[in-house]
């Protein structure tokens, strides 16, 4: 296994003009549809991610946000700290975030690039990488706080997320008709309310990897931008800006050979199962490990002024969106009774959503 399926997904998109025509819900006759229904079944059993393209969002909206996202982490530290994440507030603005991972980078302390002599540094310390965040628009019926924004980030801001998110809200509704039936459930079965309503309790991130410099003799030779994790919730939508994320196919295999890239598409969006859908599955379907990791290329050979120092290579600046599909917190959940046989019993006892994210939260804290 080399990469994860790309799949056209316009066959579901007829699904969704269909639902809004009320015109019924049983399409899996259509051989376009039960191509797409099946291929998607295969990659949630074996890789638990896939790549989507024809995916209907638009890509202004898309492009848009992206551009806004590099504005906005380009401000002042000042102002993109008015926001920050807090016990109270699980959005905002964060670039501590430490997933207990070592590497190594050269740090010229200013962050410029220059040819004057710079200090090797190893550490145990914070993913190289900024975030901001924003929940559900609607704070009464998710039970979320209501969203905020930097007073000194302009408008553009603020919109530009807005309408991805919306979008995002779409694409979402989207697969969950193709995961429902891929499931030989309804197709509607994830957007019945009380499941994934006004009430859901999404969260759209935007993140920035900084230029990072490393010299060439590391004996660390795979440099870690976000540390290997599963995603809590039913799955992630990701608009990644180029290499770097890996996902874990074997995870007792050799370090080597386990982790297998992503490819970057640029027109298409990755998704990938979280913890909450391997649970509702019955193991059925995956919740796969992934990490980000930094591709280097040779930046100046001069950069130190001892002829004996090695040679410096850079990773470029990179950018995603992802956006974390987490259903209405009073969602009960259990294993789906097409995952559960007498040769396969059920894994799992029901559980409300939002206890399972929080159940998952505080394992990743240490507090479980």
């Amino acid at each position: 296994m080399t990469a994860i399926p790309i799949i056209d997904i316009s066959p579901l998109l007829v699904l969704n003009n269909i639902n809004h025509n009320n015109e019924g819900t049983n399409n899996t006759h259509n051989a376009q549809i039960r191509k797409t229904i099946q291929q998607i079944a295969t990659a949630c059993q074996t890789y638990g991610f896939f790549a989507v393209v024809h995916h209907g969002v638009n890509a202004d909206i898309a492009s848009r946000a992206w551009d806004e996202s590099q504005r906005f982490f380009d401000l002042e530290p000042s102002i993109k700290g008015e926001v920050s994440m807090t016990e109270d507030y699980p959005y905002g603005y964060e670039n501590y975030e430490s997933l207990g991972v070592e590497r190594s980078i050269i740090n010229n302390h200013d962050g410029n690039i220059s040819t004057r002599k710079v200090e090797k540094q190893s550490f145990l310390g914070p993913d190289s990488k900024e975030t901001f965040s924003i929940g559900p628009m609607n704070s009464v019926k998710s039970g979320m706080p209501s969203r905020r924004f930097p007073k000194g980030a302009p408008p553009s801001f603020e919109e530009a997320l807005t309408q991805y998110y919306s979008a995002m809200e779409q694409l979402t509704r989207t697969l969950f008709r193709g995961l429902a039936l891929a499931l030989e459930l309804d197709e509607e079965y994830f957007l019945q309310e009380g499941f994934f309503d006004d009430g859901h309790q999404c969260a759209l991130r935007i993140l920035n990897y900084p230029e990072l410099l490393n010299y060439e003799d590391d004996d660390n030779k795979v440099r870690i931008r976000a540390g290997a994790h599963t995603d809590y919730g039913a799955m992630t939508i990701l608009k990644s800006g180029g290499p770097g994320l890996q996902l874990c196919i074997d995870p007792e295999g050799n370090d080597s050979d386990k982790w297998i890239d992503v490819p970057h598409l640029p027109e298409a969006f990755i998704i990938n199962l979280g913890d909450l859908m391997q649970r509702w599955t019955n193991d059925q379907w995956r919740s796969t490990l992934h990490r980000v990791v930094a591709f280097f290329d040779k930046f100046c050979d001069d950069i130190n002024e001892d002829d004996e120092a090695p040679h410096v290579y850079r990773s470029r600046r990179r950018q995603s969106i992802a956006f974390f599909v987490n259903m209405n917190g009073d969602a009960n959940v259990f294993p789906f009774e097409t995952c559960v046989s007498k040769d396969n019993p059920s894994r799992y006892s029901p559980i409300k959503a939002s206890e399972h994210l929080m159940q998952r939260h505080l394992r990743s804290m240490g507090k479980s």
